[in-house]
């Protein structure tokens, strides 16, 4: 059964992160007065980070394992990059504890001292291409030299539509990812709609019928199908999931972010 590799640090994962950087991400967010969804973004996913190397710290004292190779790209303009900075300029995929070393910055947050490896940003236009292109690269490369791991985790929270294709082509981008594989399966693919509206948010459905504008059933059909072990995830989480159910959110909130990144990110691990 594909999906059931565990990670260590002979098998480590890989989590990829598009963060859409366009200018309408500067406008709030739905259910943060004066949060700007650029702002809310880069702090939930700067916790998402930390969150992943407190599940690689295992001994007191001991610095982080090497169980996942992950990457951090922000799009807008016409161009996708990566967003660490300081020590990690101009890199790619960086291992925790690479992550861990180089912390751009803390901040007061939660009531604890956050750590912050980017900072928000909002310019431009919604290069979605371009940054599935480079997605592409990456997890090709990775999966290639990685064939014993689960396979790569690609998360892409997104405003608006491409502005740099079709919606056609950027289908034919989310099919070309979704056929990349290890020997435990196809890379999965998920997709966070956010909105400055409060709206319906739907969460992991598993019908387009469910979905009430074309844009957000163009995101579902772009999404990989769950696999049980992210269901259950889910499932713990108060989230009901149907069979066919996919990593998809729509209208998503700030909470719903979260949720659906913790879902995402849910990778059995053993402590090796």
């Amino acid at each position: 059964m594909p999906y059931t590799k565990q990670i260590d640090r002979r098998a480590p994962g890989c989590f990829i992160f598009l963060l859409d950087q366009s200018d309408s991400m500067n406008y709030p967010i739905a259910g943060r007065p004066g949060i700007s969804k650029a702002q809310a973004l880069a702090d939930i996913v700067n916790d998402t980070l930390a969150m992943i190397i407190r599940r690689c710290s295992k001994e007191r004292g001991e610095g982080p394992r090497p169980y996942y190779d992950i990457a951090v790209l922000g799009y807008s303009g016409q161009e996708a990059r990566s967003l660490f900075t300081g020590a990690l300029a101009g890199q790619w995929l960086v291992s925790v504890p690479d992550l861990f070393s180089c912390v751009l910055r803390r901040e007061e947050r939660h009531g604890s001292s956050m750590p912050v490896w980017f900072e928000p940003f909002g310019a431009g236009l919604t290069p979605m291409c371009a940054a599935l292109d480079m997605a592409g690269s990456l997890a090709s490369g990775w999966a290639q030299s990685h064939q014993d791991s689960f396979p790569p985790i690609i998360i892409n929270i997104t405003d608006g539509a491409a502005t740099d294709g079709e919606p056609e082509k950027v289908q034919m981008w989310a099919d070309r990812l979704r056929s990349l594989r290890t020997a435990d399966g196809n890379l999965l693919l998920f997709n966070i709609s956010i909105s400055a509206v409060a709206q319906t948010t739907t969460t992991f459905p598993a019908a387009e019928s469910e979905l009430s504008d074309e844009w957000a059933r163009g995101l579902f059909r772009m999404s990989s199908e769950l696999p049980p072990l992210m269901r259950t995830a889910a499932e713990r989480l108060g989230v009901q999931t149907r069979p066919g159910a996919r990593g998809f959110v729509s209208n998503a909130t700030p909470d719903a972010i979260v949720l659906a990144l913790t879902v995402g990110t849910q990778v059995a691990q053993v402590d090796a």
